[in-house]
């Protein structure tokens, strides 16, 4: 009878690990149960994620062929950026004509994400959603509006159309490098991966860059 108590709590203890292991098979069951689901319509979340026609290929959800390249955007902001114009003329090389200068600030509107390119594809792979996308990229840089912050013409050497026409091109250019700089693309990502996790309805999401084919 002395035996008794040792047994019982013994038992309890046995009982007790028993349902600890019970309540942690059924939580991993109703994971691998959300993740199973979402693997089931695969085709619908990429299809969903990405505003394209999608299918299955092996397994794996893909964006159906298609004639153009599409884009899907994640991110829209405004960026602004200066950049001046100076040049200096001569007539028959030696007649100084003065020094035009121009500088000029644009206001743009920057929108990020990605090219949807062969290789776009959503699978689950060892329980695990992922993504495969191309690296984000700046997919626009649309001129909003621009201000002359200085303009001044040499006594023969006066700004051009064709002047003002390059400097802006040139700004444009430089506004999509310093976009591509600013950290921009990190917040691509990012949002990229809030979408499926709202979308799959699971915290257990990657995402992974294709390489181009």
């Amino acid at each position: 009878m002395s035996h008794h108590p040792e047994l019982w709590k013994t038992v309890r203890w046995i009982a007790f690990l028993a349902a600890i292991v019970a309540l942690g098979f059924l939580g991993v069951k109703m994971i691998d149960r959300n993740i199973a689901g979402a693997s089931n319509g695969l085709d619908k979340i990429l299809g969903a994620l990405t505003n394209s026609d999608t299918r299955i290929v092996e397994g794996r959800a893909v964006i159906s062929e298609q004639n153009e390249i599409s884009e899907l955007s994640l991110l829209e902001l405004r960026m602004s950026a200066t950049r001046s114009f100076e040049h200096e003329n001569y007539v028959l090389k030696y007649l100084p004509t003065g020094t035009k200068k121009l500088i000029v600030r644009g206001d743009y509107r920057i929108t990020a994400g990605y090219k949807l390119k062969p290789g776009v594809s959503l699978a689950v792979e060892g329980g695990v959603p992922v993504a495969r996308f191309p690296e984000a990229e700046i997919l626009g840089v649309e001129l909003i509006d621009f201000t002359i912050l200085s303009e001044k013409d040499g006594w023969a050497n006066s700004i051009t159309a064709e002047d003002r026409a390059t400097l802006l091109r040139e700004l444009r250019q430089q506004m999509r490098m310093e976009a591509e700089k600013s950290g921009v693309l990190d917040v691509v990502d990012g949002a990229l991966r809030t979408r499926m996790k709202d979308l799959i309805g699971s915290d257990q999401v990657r995402i992974e860059h294709a390489e181009s084919p």
